[in-house]
Order: C-alpha cells, then structure tokens, then sequence
C-alpha cells in the first residue's frame, strides 16, 4: 500500500511580527533617538500631572548653599513626573518580549538593554531632582531643595535668571515632552558654542532668526504642562 502525504496547509496569515512598516521603524527609531540624546547630550533632566507646589524659603534646610541664586520669598516647585522613566523602560521591554515586532537577537542589545538602563538613570534624576520658580530665577535643586552644585559642563551655579531667557521649547512638541530646552544669555559668552550651542548660534541659525545664548537640554522628568505656565507666568522670552 502506498501512503500518500497529506497536503500542506498554506498559511493564509500575514506575518506581522517580522514585517513592521517603514512608518513604525522611522517612529521607534526618533523616539529612540531623542531618549539618547536627552541622556547624552543636554546637562540634567525631568514630567508630571499634578498642580505646581508652593513652598516658603523658610522649610528649606539651612545648609543650603549662601552661592546659590534663588531669591527670598515664595518658591514654586515643579512636581516630578515618571512618565519618561517609565517609557523608556517598557520601549526597552518591548525589543525582548517574545510576538513583539521589536524583538530580535540585535535589538535586545541595541536597544532594550540601553533603553531599559536609561529608564532607571531617568527614574534616579525623577527622584532626586525638582525644578524650581522663586521671585527671579528658575533653578534645578535637589528633592531637598538644595543647591546641587555647579552646573557639569559650563559651570556656574544651576540658576537662571528670568531676563536672561531668550527661548524655550519642548521637544519633539508640548503636547509629547521628551527634552526640555531653553537657552539664556545669563553664562559667559565664552561657552554659548560649547555642544548644540554650536548649531544653535551658527550665523545660518541667527538669520532664521534664532537668538545667541547658551543653550541647556534636560529630560522631561517633571510636570511640563506646569512647567510652560511658570515659564509664561514669569514672562520668559519665547520664540514664536
């Protein structure tokens, strides 16, 4: 007797998981990007929902540094946020989780693994910095509310006046805040050039009408719904 195999059954279904969309690529890949950059490239960090807090100088430790800019009277703090922590932890679960069209041997070390590792140094800064508003500057202190020193790449305490803004903005928008950027004219001249600065002041930059000024990036990791209305509230000039 002869024993015929049985047909093949043809799969009739698309295999999404191997054959995501050049649109879907091109997304994971800015988004990506920008999580980096604002690891890499800016000097500190913060996102949030809830209203902004009001604190008097007077509950501030005493050992507050006397060097620091923050002027007496009411200071508003900006509440954290983890949003941004907590994105770029589960963007990072997703290149290892198995039916993921992320997952692949190379992706889980190019990208879960670094997205995952900057989630929690995101997660650490949520947790140990606050932005602040006083009577005429805009600081980053610890959750203490103490000054964290000076700033790492061009000095200086990390304090800024409010008539030394000549921009600030959100990127990629206000409505999806990974990196929070604004540029003062407050630090010496000599350190406007220093990173994106060099971009950012370039004569090209200057005839589309940027303005010159030291440029800052920090990670979205408190409330930047909050954060637009303190910059706006003490009229912190904007580009338009």
């Amino acid at each position: 007797r002869q024993h015929k195999d049985p047909p093949r059954r043809q799969s009739t279904s698309t295999n999404n998981t191997n054959n995501m969309t050049a649109t879907s690529r091109i997304r994971v890949v800015t988004t990506t990007c920008l999580l980096l950059l604002a690891c890499t490239g800016g000097v500190t960090s913060f996102t949030a929902t809830s209203p902004v807090a009001t604190v008097s100088r007077k509950n501030t430790r005493s050992s507050f540094r006397p060097t620091t800019c923050l002027a007496a009277g009411p200071l508003e703090v900006i509440d954290p946020s983890y949003n941004l922590a907590l994105g770029s932890v589960a963007l990072g679960a997703a290149f290892g989780l198995p039916g993921s069209p992320l997952k692949s041997k190379l992706s889980a070390f190019l990208g879960g693994i670094p997205l995952t590792l900057f989630g929690l140094f995101i997660a650490f800064q949520t947790t140990n910095l606050r932005f602040t508003f006083d009577d005429s500057n805009f600081s980053l202190v610890s959750s203490n509310l103490e000054s964290i020193g000076e700033n790492v790449v061009v000095g200086g305490e990390n304090s800024w006046a409010y008539k030394s803004f000549v921009n600030y903005d959100f990127f990629p928008s206000r409505s999806f805040p990974i990196l929070v950027y604004f540029k003062e004219t407050q630090t010496p001249e000599e350190f406007w050039d220093v990173g994106p600065g060099e971009q950012a002041n370039s004569p090209e930059a200057l005839e589309k009408g940027a303005v010159p000024g030291q440029v800052h990036f920090f990670p979205a990791i408190a409330n930047t719904a909050d954060l637009a209305k303190a910059f706006e509230k003490h009229d912190c000039a904007k580009l338009e």
